[in-house]
């Protein structure tokens, strides 16, 4: 009612102070006749109320003090308008002003009644001219729409255009409009991402939290993005978590829907704070404000503010919290019992932001597990092949001391929750595992890596060094911290065959090469210490491995050429039964040739295709054809004496 009331009071003290214009309303096409009807029209006042229109006409402000009272009541009751109102601070003056520029915009009479006022057809909304007029009891109104007004610092009014002062349209923002008006969507100007983040019950902060004393800004450097929120919603209570707006309508549309449904801001950042944002945290004097980032924030780039900074916790999903996620699962019916039980049981190697994403897409994939593994698509599968573990701890011919080492790798990894977290032991540099696998070509070295990784319920993205090794100073670095900072995003093994090409020896400086060279190893020293996850380094030669890198190995495994007895375990596994065979001696080929897993598995195949080619089942024939293919392949000398009773199959042996 207030704003029809004012209306109306200054209409018709307008009217009569320039009674002696001839045409005061020229274009409108309304006269007075016409606006007398139209006053009487307006929704607030109620047909026949005589009492306010008299009271009006007699330029009495009994009326007007009557509806200002009804609306500070009104404010001071629990609805959208007095919540707002009183989360800005918003003085009585600014929160008529509101009121009254919303009522304007909502009905075409009322803006017919401001265009007579403005004595101008084209403008149909207030401005300061009208406020003024409008307000001249307050002798500085004015300054209602001005920069340092809590309508302009709250977003509530759109920023001001071009244009004489008097004449600059006072708008409300269309956002506090469909608000106000039972519109609940967020403010499309906000930035992409932003999101709102409701604190947990369990997440109240005991002592210095939220209404406790807390400053307006608080400092939430380190940990991951799910701990970091996790912080600052304890201390400032729910959050509208966002990146840094880019533009000032994205700042407007930030501070804007923070004061409508009156939240902290959280800002993600990933470097100082601009000047420019910093100005804006320091204008937004009702919200409160928590500035997140991987690393501690210079002290020259924070507002001017009282602030704290806050612990954050480490970023590994805690036991309880792979417990809830679990239960949560078992509850919707999208996982088996056997997966959770191993769940439970085991140590899972995710971030609370993993968890949360693996808890988000498990409806989706089929489980929990399946969820882990589709961590990495999208991040490191465009940086590294990946190797889907398929093949189990029966696949691997190894002695049972170099077995039991594997193994320790799985056990570190499994159980480094309960030994850095719960047992308290310091995880320092990192809880990361690095194993080092050394041996000729073949032995199954990349075996054994993706064995661990299937162990693990991993997916296994092998390095392409090709791709990594640059000759431009830098790249090379650059491509390597890629690789690190996709699988941190993904919880992947990563896997470095042939690893002495970067992870070799660092040499004397004798020129410009040498020195960037030495570079890049002390960067992926420096990388390696901080990884979290699963690393396995693969060489031929331990030797050329710098000796600082075989420090940070937790697990060193040498993989020896196979022995007799092992041999013929892998041609066993390597000629599957379902193959048609025929009067193969196996005992003889593991006796005659010393030859490597992988050399054994690449022969069996060979055989396979040519027995297919002629037709036939698999002979010692084909298997000695193929062998003479590998060997000759690796460059060996063959001789016939070296086949055996099978000698005269030899390419190029003497006839008997």
């Amino acid at each position: 009612m207030l704003a029809d009331v004012i209306l109306h009071r200054a209409a018709l003290v307008v009217r009569v102070a320039f009674d002696h214009r001839p045409d005061p309303l020229a274009g409108l096409k309304v006269d007075d006749e016409d606006l007398s009807r139209l006053l009487t029209e307006l929704p607030g006042l109620a047909a026949g109320d005589t009492t306010v229109v008299d009271a009006i006409n007699q330029q009495a402000s009994a009326g007007v003090a009557a509806a200002r009272q009804a609306l500070r009541s009104y404010i001071s009751a629990d609805n959208v308008f007095g919540r707002i109102v009183r989360f800005v601070a918003l003085s009585d003056l600014e929160a008529e002003v509101l009121a009254l520029a919303c009522a304007v915009e909502l009905d075409p009479r009322r803006q017919r009644v401001v265009g007579y006022l403005n004595d101008d057809v084209s403008q149909r909304r207030l401005n300061l001219f009208t406020v003024q007029l409008l307000f001249s009891d307050y002798p500085d109104a004015g300054l209602v729409a001005g920069p340092g007004s809590g309508l302009r610092r709250a977003g509530l009014i759109v920023p001001a255009e071009p244009g004489p002062l008097a004449s600059v349209a006072l708008v409300p923002s269309p956002s506090v409009v469909w608000w106000l008006s039972g519109d609940r969507t967020p403010d499309p100007e906000l930035p992409a991402g932003s999101e709102v983040h409701v604190r947990p019950a369990w997440a109240a902060s005991p002592g210095g939290g939220y209404g406790q004393g807390c400053p307006r800004l608080v400092l939430v450097p380190g940990g991951d993005r799910a701990r970091r929120r996790q912080a600052a919603s304890a201390a400032l209570g729910d959050l509208l978590v966002a990146p840094l707006p880019g533009s000032a309508s994205e700042w407007d549309a930030l501070v804007r829907q923070a004061t409508l449904e009156q939240l902290s801001v959280m800002i993600e950042l990933a470097g100082p704070l601009p000047p420019e944002a910093r100005e804006r945290v320091q204008q937004a004097k009702h919200l409160r404000w928590a500035l997140a980032s991987p690393e501690e924030l210079p002290l020259d780039c924070l507002p001017t503010l009282p602030w704290r900074e806050l612990a954050v916790a480490p970023a590994a999903a805690t036991g309880t919290e792979w417990a809830a996620a679990v239960t949560e699962a078992s509850g919707l019916g999208y996982i088996a019992e056997d997966e959770a039980a191993q769940l439970l049981a085991g140590d899972q190697a995710l971030n609370a932001e993993q968890l949360e994403l693996v808890q988000q897409a498990a409806p989706g994939v089929g489980g929990i597990s399946a969820a882990v593994r589709r961590l990495a698509a999208g991040h490191i599968s465009a940086l590294a092949p990946r190797i889907r573990p398929s093949r189990t701890w029966a696949d691997l011919v190894l002695d049972d001391d170099r077995t039991e080492r594997l193994k320790e790798v799985v056990a570190r990894c499994r159980h480094k929750r309960m030994v850095f977290s719960d047992w308290g032991f310091s995880p320092f540099p990192s809880a990361g595992v690095v194993a080092l696998f050394s041996g000729p070509s073949g032995t199954g070295k990349t075996l054994a890596a993706e064995i661990i990784a299937g162990e693990l319920g991993l997916d296994l993205y092998k390095v392409d060094l090709a791709a990594l090794v640059s000759k431009w100073v830098g790249e090379t670095e650059k491509n390597l911290a890629a690789v690190f900072a996709a699988a941190e995003a993904s919880n992947v093994a990563l896997f470095f065959d042939e690893a002495d090409a970067v992870f070799g020896k660092r040499s004397e400086v004798s020129d410009a090469h040498d020195r960037y060279a030495n570079i890049e190893v002390a960067y992926l020293l420096q990388r390696l210490e901080r990884y979290e996850g699963l690393v396995v380094l693969a060489t031929n030669l331990a030797t050329n491995i710098d000796p600082a890198f075989l420090r940070r190995v937790h697990v060193s495994v040498d993989f020896p050429m196979p022995e007799e007895p092992e041999r013929r375990r892998i041609w066993d596994r390597s000629l599957p039964p379902t193959a048609p065979s025929k009067e193969l001696d196996l005992d003889l080929l593991a006796k005659l040739f010393k030859l490597s897993g992988g050399a054994i598995r690449n022969s069996a195949v060979t055989s396979a295709f040519i027995a297919a080619e002629a037709g036939g089942p698999i002979t010692m024939h084909c298997v000695m054809e193929a062998v003479q293919r590998e060997m000759r392949k690796m460059g060996r000398l063959l001789t016939p004496a070296d086949f055996g009773p099978y000698s005269a199959l030899v390419k190029g042996a003497p006839p008997r």
